[in-house]
């Protein structure tokens, strides 16, 4: 009976150490996309594919930084720079753009993301990004 308890209890102890230990998946390189946005006093927008671009920069472990770019209506071109974490699970991420609001992701496949991007107050905006990483 002992030698059933103590195998049971080693299977559970491999078993959680397995649903813990999510790989890390790297982020290092060019993403670009589009999005479908909605903007405070604008309302729905969409742009075209390789209008966004997220650079990640610097990476280790689950912390990461690096630049976003992005192209106005107007075709000026802005970059910020940003910092976020990855999820326990290896798929949620996590954005804080230096200037302002924040963005939520999946990462759906290695070379597949998904943000939505928020910004409260005044100049409140919501935007949905699919990002696919740039093969070199």
């Amino acid at each position: 009976m002992k030698a059933i308890w103590c195998f049971a209890l080693l299977a559970l102890t491999f078993l959680a150490t397995g649903i813990c230990a999510a790989e890390v998946p790297d982020l290092l390189g060019n993403w670009t996309g589009s999005w479908s946005a909605y903007d405070e006093g604008i309302g729905y927008s969409t742009t075209e594919n390789g209008s966004l671009t997220l650079t990640f920069v610097e990476q280790e472990g689950r912390i990461f930084a690096g630049n976003i770019t992005y192209k106005l209506d107007n075709e000026t071109e802005m970059t910020e720079g940003f910092a976020g974490a990855i999820g326990s699970d290896g798929k949620s991420i996590y954005i804080a753009e230096f200037e302002e609001g924040y963005a939520l992701g999946t990462l759906i496949s290695g070379d597949l993301m998904e943000l939505i991007y928020l910004l409260d107050g005044e100049n409140a905006s919501v935007a949905v990004d699919r990002l696919y990483r740039v093969k070199e």
